[in-house]
């Protein structure tokens, strides 16, 4: 997962794109109240992941508030071997590669589940 350009500005879409290794692709995972619920935070602009709730909408970054729009539900952590899904409980939408596309650049939207491979997602 690539913030867009390194982009640094609310608003900024997430992509895809090929591991490099920057600041843009890190990630920190803030825990909220309950299991597995977080606010996920890009390293290079200290903004949060962001939904608008419409299926189908690309994933951007904003200040990081708490809101039900910020809270990601996921097992996913460092010491796991494999992958897993990304939610977003107020929405019930998963963090998604649009339209299943294999190639970088492709933005990450957050749309209903339906077991794809372009919902599963690992840390590095």
């Amino acid at each position: 997962l690539d913030m867009s350009g390194a982009s640094t500005s609310p608003g900024g879409g997430l992509i895809q794109w090929y591991a490099n290794g920057g600041n843009n692709q890190n990630w920190t995972f803030i825990p909220v109240g309950g299991t597995n619920n977080y606010m996920i935070q890009n390293d290079n602009s200290q903004l949060c992941l962001t939904t608008d709730g419409v299926a189908g909408d690309q994933l951007v970054q904003f200040q990081c508030a708490g809101g039900p729009n910020q809270i990601w539900h996921t097992p996913l952590n460092p010491s796991l071997i494999g992958a897993a899904t990304i939610m977003n409980p107020w929405s019930g939408l998963y963090m998604d590669v649009y339209g299943a596309s294999p190639w970088a650049g492709a933005s990450i939207d957050a749309y209903y589940y339906n077991g794809g491979d372009n919902q599963f997602f690992g840390a590095i």
